[in-house]
């Protein structure tokens, strides 16, 4: 589903710059030899998926500011919650600064960018939380592309070389210059206009922004259960959270005051509390249907918990061995 979502959101947004023939607009360190287009085009899954719509809505709940986007389609994905949290980029297409989340407003028009193995819920509105948010205000002055680049500057999908020239503002998402050998292999975002027409197409952007290393993925991890899980009086098969989590390379804390546990590992987070059906995913609050108990001084999660939150693959077998793996 993750992936059909992911293709269904790249045809939503389109970038669309100036295209120009390659001698009527200069760009800089031109690539001297474009490459012939395919005679197949592949599909090719974008690095970061592009959503484009309107913030119909803005909430702030215990903290966690979020909003809604709709585009207003009547097919595909037409709507969309995103967390906006502090490692969010927010960004104005128009003046290319860094703007505040105070600054969003219902009604303005936005592009929603995150990467491809961000995770999401499977709700509708589907709830995530983006790397990138741009404020749309440049109307064609300004074309924004998201993604990872090479040596050469091409990006992931092979669709654009990005080649920064002497007037190119090179920094980082706290504002601090960067070198240009620094963006090799690098996530970047580009602010751009003109694009010379050649397959690859070739633009010399205005402004670069770098992002934070991602994360690398961990491997294949795997839980294997039996006599820790137990069925509740609803017929809810209950797993200990301790041993997935810690299993599958988290770390846990417990709060006393609170009632409540801290389960983290590298960028990931999430707090579940005894007593509440009220999951913290990704920055975001859901429901599994069941809350999280103690019993014989050990916190009890559904096992719903390690599909939807750890978004881990459960196996139950018939002689009631559980399999998590992630």
């Amino acid at each position: 589903m993750k992936k059909g979502m992911a293709i269904s959101l790249a045809a939503i947004l389109t970038i669309s710059p100036m295209v120009v023939k390659g001698e009527e607009a200069k760009v800089d360190n031109p690539v001297q030899t474009p490459i012939s287009a395919p005679l197949e085009a592949q599909e090719v899954q974008p690095e970061y998926i592009g959503f484009k719509g309107k913030i119909s809505q803005i909430e702030n709940i215990d903290g966690n500011f979020r909003i809604l986007a709709e585009n207003g389609l009547k097919e595909g994905l037409n709507s969309l919650y995103a967390y906006i949290g502090d490692d969010v980029i927010l960004l104005n297409d128009k003046t290319m600064d860094f703007v505040e989340k105070d600054d969003l407003k219902e009604g303005m028009e936005i592009s929603v960018y995150y990467h491809k193995n961000t995770i999401m819920t499977m709700s509708l509105p589907p709830m995530l939380t983006p790397d990138v948010v741009v404020v749309n205000e440049a109307g064609d002055k300004n074309s924004v592309i998201v993604s990872n680049f090479n040596k050469d500057f091409l990006n992931k999908e092979g669709s654009l070389y990005v080649r920064p020239g002497e007037k190119t503002i090179i920094i980082d998402k706290d504002g601090n210059k960067v070198d240009k050998k620094d963006l090799v292999d690098r996530d970047w975002i580009a602010f751009y206009n003109i694009v010379l027409e050649s397959y690859p197409g070739q633009t010399s952007p205005e402004k670069i922004i770098l992002m934070p290393e991602r994360e690398k993925l961990p491997e294949s991890t795997k839980v294997v259960l039996k006599d820790e899980v137990y069925k509740n009086d609803e017929g809810v098969l209950m797993i200990p959270l301790r041993q997935v989590t810690e299993g599958l390379g988290y770390e846990l804390k417990w709060y006393q005051d609170k009632k409540a546990v801290e389960i983290t590992r590298g960028n990931q987070w999430s707090m579940v509390t005894i007593g509440e059906d009220r999951y913290n995913f990704a920055r975001m609050y859901i429901e599994l249907g069941t809350a999280p108990v103690l019993k014989d001084s050990k916190t009890y999660v559904p096992v719903n918990f390690a599909e939807k939150v750890l978004i881990a693959t459960v196996d139950i077998l018939d002689d009631g061995t559980v399999t998590i793996t992630q």
